[in-house]
């Protein structure tokens, strides 16, 4: 016996080593192409030799490259042409000199595929695509599939992308001016449109950009593989994200990760969010979390600072490359207007920043330098102190004074007079003044200029030099030192997370719509993961005495897959008092919903003992989202949970101080913990059924769709209940 057990010991062991040594080859091959790609993309970013192909409306390309400096070899293929913005043509890429490391394409969508397939059996590095008709249009995704097939392992860029512009190593390939950026910068601007980096380029903001990169369909190189990419380079500072679609939201938590670790900041747009029409409708969290709440989770896990349009995203790049890292919301505001004072806090303080009054301390030296008619106060209006265009000094000590209480940063909030309108010595004076008193004090400090188009390009200069970043418009400037902060706290919050609570497992999509349990069944899933549910029973309408095991009042609810909002049918009535009540109950709702809903199956009716001591509801809710995983949204709850939308939503797996974290982020979160001398609730043990609510979605996930408990029942003493539940799972 001993014998057979140690044969049967060896072969399971051989047998495990087997399919050990064949996922170690999967992996590795994995992860070397992963690497390759990676070395791939690096060289198509700084090739040394690159080829244009394609015909005339290169040429302002070309151009642009040559203007931008591009120190290596440049060829042009073109069987119909001789010569093409002064270079001779090739007709094939096989009868270049050289393989090059980057291929510039620019051909009709019928030629990419070959010229595509022609460019990777040379072996050359890389391909931008520049031409489209591909996913982007009805019909394409069929050429788009073979133009990857075609590529084989070379790696393409698009299609129907602009380029890509390395502006500090001057290699820049794209189909026109997208910028005149020099070799200094530090922003990586990754975008799947082309008229983000052409907005972005265009404005004269004083952005230090060193990579601009058009990504198109993503039909091979994403955002997460570029984003990889260019946080290898030590020389980026930061990034800016334009999402239209995620294509890998696993690779993407990585790319955040890495991010994350090496302290650099990442600022996103999402475009393309989605509508109610295209979510699920089965619960009040489908309606609650729609994909666009989703993708904020995700950025919010990863640390990425979210923001609403580009002018907003290029200031709060500015606040984070050119200022120190904010540490704290305390902000001294000055200005010299009491209508920007006023304005001007009001932003501030809708944006998340604290405007604390000057001490009495403060208050005392303020006012040996202020003009008699200005009092201490923050926003602090120095009103025409910053006309004086001679007195420095006058301007410093007002500024030592204010800032010599403890704040987080410094701002200051004027409009500069326009370049040649205005004499602006005095505007110079105070800047500079600020700027010294700040850095004295070692704050970030920032000059917010009112009016976002009449900042002078010198002037932002010299205050870069002088430690004051130079900011464009009173409401994108404020938000982006609002967002710099934003920032700082979310690196602190990750920096104490391990590397899996901040990774996204990889997900597959969604594969059929579920079939959705009765209140009954999805209450027996939650009771069985260790989440309270009332007492009850299911009846039919044949009176029996099941009745004497149940306390009352009792509320009495239909069972059916298809009821998800009882209230809305009167499949539903609370507080029944007795047991003759609770079986007229069941008789009028019977007869009701045969006589409304006779295609409803009803399964019978679920008596429960109604639970007291509350003192708040929840909505809970899990679905699951393609290729992002499972959603956990916690909302307050009841029948005005949708109108109410006070919800929080984070992405699972998560840990339970991100649970607590969401609950307490909640605006009536105060309810619960004995708001204006209301009973305190068990808030641990809300958290505590929140929690085995996510893990009982986690370890069900191959065969969860959604999931909700509204209301969960916040209780005076221990434990919450789930009064009602709806659930989807798949068949399999």
């Amino acid at each position: 016996m001993e014998a057979r057990t140690s044969e049967l010991e060896l072969e399971l062991a051989l047998a495990c080593y087997a399919v050990a040594t064949i996922m170690g080859v999967k992996v590795l091959n994995y992860y070397s192409k992963r690497e390759n790609r990676r070395a791939r993309l690096k060289r198509m970013l700084a090739p040394k030799t690159a080829v244009f192909v394609g015909g005339a409306a290169m040429v302002s390309g070309i151009a642009y490259c040559r203007a931008r400096g591009f120190r290596g070899n440049i060829y042009v293929v073109n069987p119909r042409r001789s010569n093409l913005a002064d270079i001779p043509c090739f007709p094939t890429l096989a009868s270049l000199p050289e393989i090059p490391d980057l291929a510039y394409v620019a051909v009709p969508r019928d030629n990419l595929v070959s010229v595509v397939r022609d460019a990777s059996e040379i072996g050359v590095g890389g391909a931008i695509c520049n031409s489209s008709g591909f996913s982007e249009m009805h019909g394409g995704e069929r050429s788009q599939r073979d133009l990857v097939e075609a590529a084989g392992g070379m790696p393409i860029i698009g299609p129907n992308c602009p380029g890509v512009g390395n502006f500090v190593d001057r290699s820049v390939f794209m189909m026109d001016h997208f910028g005149g950026f020099g070799d200094d910068g530090c922003v990586a601007i990754i975008s799947n449109g082309g008229a983000y980096l052409s907005d972005v380029g265009c404005a004269d903001r004083s952005l230090p950009v060193a990579y601009s990169i058009g990504l198109g369909n993503q039909a091979m190189i994403s955002a997460a593989d570029m984003l990889d990419v260019v946080l290898d380079d030590d020389r980026v500072r930061a990034v800016n994200l334009y999402l239209e679609g995620i294509v890998d939201p696993a690779l993407l938590s990585a790319a955040g990760l890495k991010a994350a670790r090496k302290g650099i900041p990442v600022v996103v747009i999402k475009g393309g969010r989605t509508t109610a029409g295209r979510r699920a409708s089965q619960s009040h969290t489908a309606s609650l979390a729609g994909d666009d709440i989703v993708a904020s989770a995700l950025f919010k896990r990863l640390g990425f600072v979210e923001v609403r349009t580009p002018m907003e995203a290029v200031e709060t790049l500015k606040m984070l490359v050119y200022a120190p890292k904010v540490r704290g919301r305390r902000t001294a505001f000055v200005t010299s207007s009491g209508s920007y004072a006023v304005l001007g806090s009001d932003i501030a303080e809708a944006a998340g920043l604290d405007l604390q009054p000057p001490s009495p301390a403060a208050a005392t030296r303020l006012e040996k330098h202020l003009p008699p008619f200005v009092h201490p106060a923050n926003p602090l209006d120095i009103s025409s102190a910053h006309g004086n265009d001679t007195d420095f000094d006058v301007n410093l000590s007002i500024y030592r004074a204010f800032l010599s209480d403890d704040h987080d940063l410094a701002v200051e909030v004027m409009c500069y007079p326009a370049e040649g309108e205005w004499d602006s010595a005095g505007w110079d004076i105070t800047t500079r003044a600020f700027a010294q008193a700040a850095s004295e004090r070692g704050l970030p400090a920032a000059f917010v200029n009112t009016v976002p188009d009449m900042l002078p390009k010198s002037v932002r200069e010299r205050m870069i030099a002088d430690g004051l970043v130079p900011l464009m418009g009173i409401d994108n400037g404020l938000r982006a030192v609002a967002n710099a902060v934003r920032f700082s706290e979310l690196a602190d919050t990750l920096a104490r997370q391990t590397d899996g609570e901040i990774l996204l497992p990889k997900h597959s999509s969604i594969a059929s719509a579920g079939v959705a349990l009765d209140e009954a069944d999805a209450k027996a899933e939650l009771r069985a993961s260790g989440i309270t549910v009332p007492r009850g029973i299911v009846v039919t309408v044949e009176r029996t005495d099941q009745l004497a095991e149940i306390n009352f009042p009792v509320a009495v609810k239909a069972l059916s897959a298809g009821l998800a909002h009882k209230s809305e049918v009167g499949a539903v009535a609370l507080q029944v008092e007795t047991a003759d009540a609770a079986w007229q109950s069941v008789n009028a709702m019977a007869k009701k919903l045969k006589d409304s809903s006779p295609e409803l199956c009803l399964r019978g009716f679920l008596v429960e003992e109604m639970v007291k001591d509350a003192v708040g509801e929840l909505l809970v809710g899990v679905r699951r989202v393609d290729r992002l995983g499972l959603a956990l949204t916690i909302g307050i709850g009841g029948t005005e949970a949708e109108l109410l939308r006070d919800t929080a939503t984070v992405l699972l797996p998560a840990s339970r101080d991100a649970i607590a974290d969401a609950l307490r982020s909640l605006r009536l979160f105060p309810v619960f913990c004995g708001w204006r001398g209301r009973p305190k609730g068990d808030v641990e043990a809300a958290i505590d059924a929140i929690q085995k609510f996510a893990q009982f979605a986690s370890i069900n996930e191959k065969r969860f769709i959604e999931a909700e408990i509204n209301p969960l029942i916040v209780r005076q003493g221990q434990r919450a209940v789930a009064v009602d539940a709806v659930m989807r799972l798949t068949q399999t």
